[in-house]
C-alpha cells in the first residue's frame, strides 16, 4: 500500500510539473504570463495560483527573480507576441498611472514627466541632453528620434567638403559658440552636440580644448579677470611650495 501511494504521488508530481495551462502552477512559487497579455500574470505562492494585473503603464516581466517585483516599465520588458494591454487610466497629469513621458516638442526635447499613481512630477535633463521615450533616459539629442538636434542645441554643423584624395570626412569636429565663450559644439557625422567648459575656462578653437578664460579673446572681461586672478594665486602658491621644499632640503643637508 505504501508503494502504491508513493507511485501515485510521483505521477501527480510529474503531471503537476508538466502542465502549463493558465491559472495552474508549474512550481510552488513562480510567476508566468497570461497568454497574449503583456500586463496580466499568474502568481503561485505555495502552489496556489492567483491571476494578477500590473498597474496601468507597467508590464509584466517573466524573467525577473521571484523576490523581485515583476511589473516594470515598458523599456525594460519586451512583450513581443504578448501585445494585449488593459485600457489606459489617464488623469489630468498623466496618460497612464505609471510611466515616463516626454514634455515639449521636437525643438524642446529636454523635459519629461514621471507619473506615479496618476500624479505627474516634471524634470529636465542635464544641459544639452534630450529625453528619449524609447530608453527612458537622457541621451544626446542626435540619438533621440523625435528630437530636432539642430533646433534644440541652436547650431547646425557646417558641411565639410569631400576630399578627392581622402574621401568623405571622418571622425568629429569642434566649433566654438558665437555668443558664449564657454560653450562649444561637437559634430559627429554632421549632427551637433553642445558641451561647455567649466569654472573659469573658455573654449579655444586653435587647440579644440578648454583653456584659462584669460587666454580666450571672446570671453567677457569679468571672466578673464577671475581666471587671471586664479592663475596668479596658483603661481604664488607654487612659488611658496618650491621655497618650502628648498628650505626642507637644506635642513636635511645640514643635519
Amino acid at each position: 500500500m505504501e508503494r502504491i501511494f508513493l507511485i501515485l504521488a510521483c505521477a501527480c508530481a510529474v503531471a503537476f510539473a508538466q502542465y502549463s495551462g493558465p491559472g495552474v502552477c508549474k512550481e510552488l512559487n513562480e510567476r508566468h504570463p497570461v497568454s497574449g497579455s503583456c500586463d496580466r500574470y499568474i502568481e503561485c505562492i505555495n502552489g496556489t495560483a492567483e491571476e494578477k494585473l500590473c498597474p496601468d503603464g507597467l508590464r509584466f516581466n517573466p524573467n525577473v527573480n521571484f523576490d523581485v517585483y515583476p511589473c516594470q516599465y515598458p523599456n525594460e520588458v519586451a512583450c513581443l507576441e504578448r501585445s494585449a494591454l488593459q485600457p489606459p487610466q489617464p488623469t489630468a497629469d498623466c496618460p497612464h498611472q505609471f510611466g515616463y513621458f516626454k514634455i515639449g516638442d521636437a525643438r524642446n526635447c529636454s523635459g519629461f514627466r514621471t507619473c506615479v499613481n496618476g500624479v505627474g512630477y516634471d524634470f529636465v535633463c542635464p544641459d544639452g541632453l534630450a529625453f528619449s521615450s524609447e530608453t527612458y533616459r537622457c541621451e544626446w539629442p542626435d540619438e533621440v528620434a523625435d528630437c530636432d538636434a539642430e533646433a534644440f542645441v541652436g547650431f547646425r554643423c557646417p558641411e565639410v567638403p569631400i576630399s578627392k584624395e581622402l574621401g568623405p570626412p571622418a571622425g568629429f569636429r569642434f566649433y566654438g559658440s558665437d555668443n558664449d565663450c564657454q560653450k562649444y559644439f561637437l559634430c559627429i557625422d554632421g549632427r551637433p552636440r553642445v558641451l561647455s567648459c567649466g569654472g573659469e575656462s573658455g573654449f579655444d578653437e586653435l587647440t579644440s580644448s578648454c583653456v584659462s578664460a584669460d587666454e580666450v579673446p571672446t570671453c567677457p572681461p569679468e571672466l578673464k579677470a577671475a581666471a587671471a586672478n586664479t592663475k596668479e594665486l596658483q603661481k604664488q602658491y607654487l612659488a611658496k611650495e618650491l621655497e618650502f621644499n628648498a628650505l626642507q632640503a637644506k635642513r636635511k643637508a645640514l643635519a
